[in-house]
């Protein structure tokens, strides 16, 4: 009895050596080096929505793996700062970027003068995540409903809304909708989502657009109003919220996203890696769970796939901004 204890102990400390020996040749020799640091740059500031999706992610690399990761936050410019810091970084794997659909897909055609080129100088590592964008209205304004806002902004009203930054997706659906129901209202960028959402809940501008993660105790607490969502369909976690589409608006169905990259030019062998445990931190059950709960679907897909996804949005946006003549301003 004895001697078979003794045995299956020794054959469980096997089974066990041989995964974390597995585990090693997965990864390059010496990636990431004891010591040395990774950099996860976000290109806006501290406490928005991006902001907090990073820092989930690097916490289970730090727990998981043991990687000594850190946040830097470096807004700017339409997320431009931080990303050209990425893009001219040493490409061997230690500078990540988190990148959005505007800072990646949309920045390209307001901003063609930017000093490096998405799809050339950033390897694309895995996307997060998708979600809707939401029209908010603060609850001072009286308004519960898309129609409200057109008859108020007939009347004469002098209406605002937030966005996240020039060339953001909130800024992209806020041209588009105002354009199509011929409204006047004046878009005001913010530099990232915290200042944005700050203000709106302050009453300093009554309208914003985002996703409903960003405010959604204030949406829960009933003090911003979702007046409509960019999804094709409305969203099981806001079933009384229609869409854009139902109301009339069929072009303004568009997906929200973000994801790591890094700098182009990095060993693919560390790339590899970097997208694998990424994307097994992303389908970490508590950041699945906190995802869904905020309308977000967790998407974990490969450097490829990722790259393919980018490519194809920056076409579908290029043609976007060319049809309404969409400007940065």
């Amino acid at each position: 009895m004895l001697r078979r204890h003794l045995l299956q102990r020794a054959m469980g400390a096997a089974a066990i050596a041989a995964a974390v020996h597995q585990r090693v040749l997965s990864q390059p020799a010496g990636f990431p080096q004891a010591g040395r640091t990774i950099r996860w740059v976000v290109p806006f500031p501290a406490g928005g929505t991006s902001d907090l999706r990073a820092r989930q992610v690097t916490e289970r690399l730090r727990q998981d793996l043991g990687w000594s990761v850190v946040v830097d936050n470096r807004a700017g410019a339409s997320g431009m700062i931080g990303s050209e810091a990425v893009a001219k970084a040493t490409p061997d794997g230690y500078t990540l970027l988190l990148g959005t659909i505007g800072s990646l897909a949309i920045n390209p055609h307001l901003f063609p003068n930017q000093p490096y080129d998405v799809l050339r100088d950033l390897q694309p590592v895995s996307q997060f995540s998708r979600s809707v964008t939401t029209l908010l209205a603060h609850r001072s304004t009286g308004l519960s409903s898309l129609a409200d806002l057109e008859r108020m902004a007939r009347a004469g009203a002098k209406l605002a809304y937030a966005s996240t930054g020039n060339g953001t997706i909130g800024h992209m659906v806020g041209e588009i909708y105002k354009r199509r129901a011929n409204l006047d209202i004046v878009h005001v960028p913010y530099k990232g989502t915290a200042p944005a959402v700050q203000d709106f809940i302050a009453g300093q501008v009554p309208l914003l657009y985002e996703t409903p993660s960003a405010a959604w105790e204030h949406i829960k607490a009933g003090a911003a109003v979702p007046l409509a969502v960019t999804s094709r369909a409305r969203m099981p976690q806001m079933p009384s919220t229609p869409t854009f589409a139902e109301l009339g608006y069929a072009e303004t169905v568009f997906d929200t996203w973000q994801g790591v990259l890094t700098t182009r030019g990095t060993p693919m062998a560390v790339v590899d890696v970097l997208g694998r445990e990424v994307q097994r931190a992303l389908r970490n059950a508590e950041i699945v769970r906190s995802h869904e709960e905020q309308v977000n679907v967790v998407v974990a897909n490969t450097p490829g796939e990722f790259e393919r996804y980018i490519a194809d949005e920056t076409a579908r946006w290029g043609k976007v901004v060319r049809e309404l003549g969409v400007q940065a301003g």
